[in-house]
């Protein structure tokens, strides 16, 4: 049992020690100026190095805890129904997060207003939040379509994943409902990459640009369990870095609905993963 519940161990270590050293790098690795990175900074050393320390030891977990490759896939839900509600928990804190991200998004985009000046110019008031802006106007509005989408599609999983009283029919789940939300974050990829290719520092934005890239090939596995392709090793490992990525982010301190999402995003990965590991761990209580 203690080695499948490791993983959700992995995921906290990783992510809340990566969140700590970005935090510690973005208070003393750059320039207060600029905004430049400074050469030689220990915590962004510290922060790569962990980064490859987690994906090395997750990796090497996978080979002496998980099932090997060869598995017989698990069906979604059977392989993360569990009997318990609390362990769904953190997959519905992460799925109302996402859907806060995506309201918060969509508030900014409309917030822009016109309006004539007393000499008959016209002019865009903007409402900004908190934190740093990287969408424009326009982009919030359909990033936060794109998050709201991906909390419409992940709801269903929720109750699905719940075991039914003995003799209750369980309704059928469509596991095309798991695919919106990689296609969803292939979208917001392009978009975070094409805001943040002309900052000419990489240091300032690998953590988040990584954070989608991995949201997208964590979502992508555990949709993968819906067409009996799952893989569990590939996807506790796509999940944990996911999680590591998305804390670091958050130490940047980005704007309401950035920091909404990539909270979400990392506990309902999270929650899945909590899930896969109590179901490996007692079966005989998950079915």
């Amino acid at each position: 049992m203690k080695k499948y519940m490791l993983w959700p161990l992995l995921a906290v270590i990783g992510g809340g020690s990566a969140f700590v050293l970005r935090l510690l790098q973005r208070g003393t690795g750059f320039e207060a100026d600029t905004g430049l990175p400074i050469p030689g900074n220990p915590y962004a050393v510290l922060l790569a190095i962990w980064f490859v320390v987690v994906a090395a030891g997750c990796l090497l977990a996978a080979r002496a805890t998980l099932p090997a490759d060869r598995e017989d896939p698990p069906l979604f839900p059977a392989g993360f129904s569990v009997s318990s509600p609390g362990l769904l928990t953190p997959a519905v804190m992460g799925i109302f997060l996402l859907a806060a991200s995506g309201v918060a998004d969509l508030l900014f985009g409309v917030s822009g207003a016109s309006a004539l000046t007393g000499s008959g110019e016209m002019v865009t008031v903007m409402v900004t939040t908190r934190g740093s802006q990287l969408f424009s106007g326009g982009e919030h509005l359909l990033v936060g379509v794109l998050s709201l989408l991906m909390a419409v599609s992940l709801f269903p999983a929720i109750p699905a994943c719940r075991v039914r009283p003995e003799g209750e029919a369980r309704k059928p789940f469509q596991g095309a409902l798991l695919l919106v939300p990689v296609c969803c974050l292939v979208v917001r990829l392009v978009l975070t990459y094409r805001a943040v290719s002309s900052d000419p520092s990489l240091t300032d934005y690998y953590p988040e640009l990584l954070a989608v890239v991995f949201l997208t090939l964590a979502f992508y596995r555990l949709s993968s369990f819906a067409f009996r392709a799952g893989r569990t090793r590939r996807y506790a490992l796509y999940a944990v870095l996911a999680i590591a990525f998305c804390l670091a982010t958050l130490a940047d301190l980005p704007d309401t609905a950035r920091l909404l999402f990539y909270l979400g995003g990392a506990l309902t990965l999270f929650g899945f993963l909590f899930q896969r590991s109590a179901v490996l761990a007692a079966p005989w209580d998950n079915i």
